[in-house]
């Protein structure tokens, strides 16, 4: 029993120390990782046009993708004035489904992050189910084939483990600039915020 135990908890350790080793591999990573994403502008900035005269945009993920659509949405908010949400992929058919436009001629956009992970089918099908409700559906993700019969134009991102989801963040972070510059809205002055907070 005390060697079964030894075994177990020698492994246990052992798998700790490779998830640990993969996630400092990761963080080393990411300079270059963000490096590559930075290519993405040209491409942020036409989804920004895209963007710039509708009246909400949704931004969906799912895992570690789920504070990084958060994220976005505030970014877009903050910088464009546009009225944002950023949920969990699931998080559209208890109730956000119900402000998806019906309207052929205003359809409802809404930023997909599908990543290659654990979460990809369940990202896929929310997405399908989007666009049998006629939404526009636009997809940031590291593999282009995740974004097949989706979106013809995604947003690809540099894998980089379980880091992943962060890049996404850039992309998102472009988004909202372009779009501020296309409203002509200074974004380094958001409106009512102050960019340092002195209390409590």
């Amino acid at each position: 029993t005390t060697t079964t135990t030894t075994t177990t908890t020698t492994t246990t350790h052992k798998h700790a120390d490779v998830k640990f080793q993969g996630l400092l591999m990761a963080l080393q990573r990411l300079p270059i990782s963000f490096g590559m994403a930075m290519r993405l502008r040209g491409q942020c900035e036409r989804l920004a046009a895209k963007l710039v005269d509708k009246q909400h945009v949704f931004i969906l993920g799912k895992g570690y993708a789920e504070p990084i659509a958060r994220e976005g949405a505030l970014k877009i908010k903050e910088c464009a004035y546009l009225h944002a949400e950023g949920l969990s992929g699931g998080a559209m058919k208890h109730g956000p489904f119900a402000l998806i436009s019906e309207d052929m001629a205003h359809k409802t956009p809404v930023v997909m992050i599908i990543l290659d992970d654990e979460h990809a089918h369940h990202m896929r099908t929310a997405a399908q189910e989007l666009k049998a409700r006629q939404a526009e559906v636009y997809v940031i993700t590291d593999d282009r084939h995740l974004a097949a019969g989706i979106d013809p134009d995604p947003i690809v991102i540099p894998q980089n483990g379980r880091l992943t989801a962060l890049i996404a963040v850039l992309p998102l972070q472009f988004v909202a600039y372009e779009l501020a510059l296309k409203k002509g809205i200074d974004p380094d002055f958001p409106r009512h915020l102050a960019k340092s907070v002195t209390v409590d």
